[in-house]
């Protein structure tokens, strides 16, 4: 099973690596073939397994000497609050018995490859270490260069995300439009459904986009990025939706209006979306209300109208 030529005693830091969990050995014995056959060298590959491979990876340090100890330390007081987290995470998986493969991707189409690859064959926990920063990636997330369609679904500016989550809508394209998402992501919709990762955003717009809005057109009226940090930022989008699949009665449904709130973060070379939220723009209303019959209405207070 080993894939390297040589194998550091002591890993400080799995720069410019791509990182994924395998389950079981068949899986991960698989993943290196491919990861061979896609070009990568051998002694850029590493599989951690076992006790010896978790004294590697020491958590604290205090194995291996002095050095070793103040690395840990910085890392776990002075760098990015996740990475320690995710060194964590690392070690518990070679503990359980898992196998944790490490890939040197230094170019961005290596990155993807490596990811699309080590998902390929079951990997959990995808995620790329550059120099202390760790980006989640999800397997044929959209982020090869050499994809034109899936090249514009990386966000290099947070007022650039909710163009790229309508050019993905119109292009029925979930895949892509999850990929502007962090793996853990917020997302509440028009009606209050709430989804709480990537997956489930990605599983409720593939179903919207094909039972719902199959023939529908997102164009943006407005947007506003009010950074609040280095690395993080509120985008607000105003958004037309024509074209919504006609239901029942309705034949042709009107054009709705609403209104994005992205909060978005750096991690990385881009930005990815943490939350958002969809709210629908009633026009001459000022809020809800259930009437006596517990029908769910719209109200102008001011003008003592209700719709």
């Amino acid at each position: 099973m080993d894939a390297t030529k040589e194998r550091p005693d002591f890993i400080p830091y799995p720069t410019n690596r791509v990182v994924g969990t395998v389950a079981d050995a068949t899986n991960a014995h698989a993943a290196i073939n491919a990861l061979l056959q896609a070009g990568f060298d051998r002694q850029d590959i590493d599989i951690l397994h076992g006790d010896g491979d978790i004294q590697r990876l020491d958590p604290t340090g205090e194995k291996h000497g002095f050095l070793a100890q103040f690395q840990r330390t910085l890392l776990r007081l002075a760098g990015p609050a996740e990475e320690y987290t995710h060194l964590r995470h690392h070690v518990e998986d070679v503990r359980a018995g898992r196998f944790v493969l490490m890939v040197l991707a230094r170019k961005r189409d290596e990155r993807v490859r490596a990811a699309d690859i080590l998902g390929a064959h079951g990997a959990e926990f995808i995620g790329f270490y550059g120099r202390w920063a760790w980006e989640g990636l999800t397997p044929d997330a959209g982020l090869s260069p050499a994809d034109p369609d899936r090249s514009d679904s990386v966000a290099t500016r947070p007022e650039q995300i909710p163009s790229l989550f309508a050019e993905a809508w119109n292009r029925r394209d979930a895949d892509s439009l999850a990929s502007l998402f962090e793996d853990d992501a917020e997302f509440v919709n028009v009606t209050g459904l709430w989804w709480h990762d990537r997956a489930s955003i990605r599983k409720a717009h593939a179903y919207g986009l094909e039972r719902i809005f199959n023939a529908s057109t997102l164009a943006i009226d407005e947007t506003r990025a009010k950074q609040l940090a280095d690395d993080v930022a509120v985008v607000h989008a105003r958004m037309t939706l024509s074209g919504q699949t006609p239901i029942g009665k309705i034949k042709r449904p009107g054009t709705r209006t609403s209104v994005f709130s992205f909060v978005v973060r750096r991690v990385g070379e881009r930005w990815l979306c943490a939350s958002a939220h969809n709210t629908d723009v009633v026009p001459h209303m000022e809020t809800n209300i259930v009437d006596d019959e517990g029908v769910f209405r719209t109200a102008n207070y001011l003008k003592s109208h209700v719709s």
